[in-house]
């Protein structure tokens, strides 16, 4: 009975583990790095652009290349040139969550056993952070990724790291998948295209066009909801409620949503000191929560 029961576990182990999907930052196509070659970084040492026409698919995801010579090396040994992390920022990865990543900062690393590796970072500011520590934060970023595809990308417990508290779904899905460029660039609420995503602290935005990804990717603090993105109104009270994507304001460039009609015309009462009341509540309410998910509190009497 107890061979049976071991049995049955391992075969549980091994059927989860191969039922979890891979973590992956592909684009509409399927493909990594933007479409950028990866075997290039290693034989150029710069970012180049790959041909759609010359192409290869490994671990789930689809490679361009600017030559047949790169391919041919690319398939002869895949392991070798394959984007690390599934083509998300190493050092977001370093700090247990995923953000996308811009290919200009791309290049080869040695791992730990003195490996060439392809890593790519997201911005500049990700580059002079890993630059830091860059052997540390490499050894950290392999260490905590099995961790951070089991949390789908969202952001997983390490000492040290401030952890963030976002309204999302099960999937890591934000605003229940409207643009949040759009509340700002045509004061509207619209729904995003899956085809084009963005993760910021392990939460995932969508967007309308690859114009505003890019304005996101550029500056995504400018653009996210306050407080979190659950409902304003609600958190100058010092509550966690839902939000409607539907019923938001522009407050001096700041995305404020809210649950209701109800909450918004109450908000809108004083907008100046129910910000106020807001922000002053909004980090102690995140430092309680974050890292949990997310459990909204019943509304306020």
């Amino acid at each position: 009975m107890r061979k049976l029961l071991m049995v049955f576990s391992i075969l549980t182990f091994v059927s989860n583990l191969l039922a979890q999907k891979p973590l992956l930052n592909l684009d509409d196509k399927g493909v990594e790095i933007e479409g950028y070659d990866p075997v290039a970084y290693f034989t150029v040492g710069k970012p180049t652009k790959g041909n759609e026409a010359i192409k290869s698919s490994y671990n789930n995801s689809t490679y361009y290349f600017s030559s047949e010579e790169n391919k041919k090396l690319f398939e002869t040994n895949p392991k070798k040139y394959e984007v690390q992390f599934g083509g998300f920022c190493a050092y977001a990865v370093s700090q247990g969550h995923v953000s996308p990543i811009d290919p200009k900062f791309c290049y080869v690393q040695k791992d730990a056993e003195g490996v060439e590796r392809l890593i790519c970072q997201h911005n500049q500011k990700a580059n002079d952070l890993w630059n830091k520590d860059p052997n540390g934060l490499f050894v950290n970023a392999n260490k905590y990724w099995p961790a951070v595809v089991k949390n789908g990308g969202k952001q997983i417990p390490i000492k040290g790291v401030e952890l963030s508290y976002i309204n999302i779904d099960d999937s890591g899905l934000a605003v229940l998948g409207y643009d949040v460029v759009a509340y700002q660039t045509d004061n509207k609420a619209v729904k995003g295209d899956p085809k084009f995503t963005e993760w910021v602290h392990g939460a995932k935005y969508v967007f309308t066009s690859r114009e505003h990804q890019e304005l996101f990717r550029e500056s995504p603090k400018k653009y996210l909801p306050q407080y979190g993105g659950f409902c304003a109104y609600a958190m100058s009270l010092g509550k966690v409620r839902p939000v409607n994507p539907e019923i938001f304001s522009i407050e001096d460039g700041r995305l404020m949503l809210q649950h209701t009609k109800e909450a918004f015309d109450l908000f809108n009462k004083d907008v100046k000191g129910n910000i106020v009341k807001a922000d002053t509540k909004w980090p102690a309410v995140e430092a309680k929560k974050a890292g949990h998910k997310v459990k909204f509190d019943k509304p306020a009497k």
